[in-house]
């Protein structure tokens, strides 16, 4: 008869003398209410919760847990900063299920036990007010959670996770490399294209703090693109036709360092009033028309051109006071006819 007792116990006092503490472990009112509140559901309780329903201080009910855990009636799991309580492996025992069904028996007309089981339900939708107010409530709060949970751009590398992975890219006009880190874990070999020296350098101390082995850097210019013909499965533009003179031009090299049926991605500017752009940022015109952006891609050698606005924004920037042009993608397939390369 001695399964359901701990063998410390046992070995200390002989297992008449353990089973006389364990009915005294039961014969305490608190620890018996404490027993009859983790049978219901949700069979799981927090020591605050049980201090809540009980109407009792933490130190006392933390003492009645204690006890109950030593003769496993009672199991802890942790829950972030907090410990749950439910039924301990001892309560399965038939004996020990004897006591407990004796215990809610003797208790069932208690008014305490009645009280407890009231303040239970309350608890029970306190949990599920917190799980709304936690996950559907404030939304801009969660956005700000999840980025700094996960990251600003998790999203991003979750959608670029479905890229064939034997993929030559060409980030044209990369910048500072931004978008390296992302696209390199996904695709075969990355060509990172750049014009700026300040800028190219960038680029380079990122592809070696970051390990990215598969990219290759590369100094040069949109208009003169130093990627051979037909060698990329997806050349990407993003905020870099509006600093170039020629964007037709830019687009026929696109096109020509694409393989037939390849894609180009290209994400700029908007039409706007905001000469600062052409005046402090080197821009060399006010952003583009879906109408100019076909044109040039029919002209360069494209096809199957998708225009998306995207949402307009009404941002200011906080030094100038600017509006923030709203942004477009275009996706554009390179045509399967091998075009002359384009003098330059």
């Amino acid at each position: 008869m001695n399964g359901y007792l701990p063998t410390s116990a046992v070995r200390k006092a002989g297992i008449t003398h353990a089973w006389v503490d364990l009915l005294k472990a039961f014969a305490d009112p608190v620890r018996q209410r404490i027993l009859a509140l983790l049978q219901l559901p949700p069979a799981e309780l927090s020591v605050g919760e049980i201090c809540d329903i009980l109407k009792l201080p933490q130190s006392t009910v933390s003492r009645h847990l204690k006890t109950l855990a030593e003769w496993q009636l009672v199991a802890i799991r942790p829950d972030g900063t907090a410990m749950m309580y439910r039924l301990g492996e001892a309560s399965q025992q038939a004996a020990v299920k004897t006591l407990l069904d004796l215990a809610t028996s003797a208790m069932h007309d208690d008014p305490a036990a009645r009280h407890d089981a009231a303040r239970l339900i309350t608890i029970i939708r306190r949990r599920e007010a917190n799980k709304q107010r936690t996950f559907v409530t404030p939304a801009p709060e969660w956005e700000q959670i999840r980025a700094a949970w996960f990251g600003e751009t998790f999203h991003i590398e979750a959608m670029v996770a479905g890229w064939n992975p034997a993929w030559v890219v060409g980030d044209l006009g990369t910048g500072t490399g931004l978008m390296l880190p992302i696209l390199a874990p996904h695709v075969n070999k990355i060509i990172a294209v750049e014009i700026a020296e300040d800028m190219l350098l960038a680029t380079q101390q990122r592809v070696h703090a970051e390990g990215l082995t598969n990219v290759e850097v590369r100094r040069g210019s949109l208009d003169h693109l130093p990627i051979e013909d037909a060698s990329l499965d997806v050349a990407l533009v993003q905020l870099v036709l509006v600093h170039v003179a020629d964007p037709l031009l830019a687009l026929r090299q696109a096109a020509r360092a694409l393989k037939p049926n390849g894609v180009l991605i290209v994400v700029d500017l908007q039409p706007h009033e905001e000469k600062f752009f052409m005046q402090k940022m080197g821009h060399r015109c006010l952003g583009f028309t879906p109408e100019q952006i076909r044109q040039w891609l029919t002209e360069a050698g494209f096809s199957q051109t998708r225009w998306h606005g995207l949402p307009a924004r009404h941002w200011r920037a906080p030094e100038t006071d600017i509006r923030i042009p709203d942004l477009f993608v275009v996706r554009a397939v390179r045509t399967a006819k091998i075009l002359p390369n384009p003098t330059v």
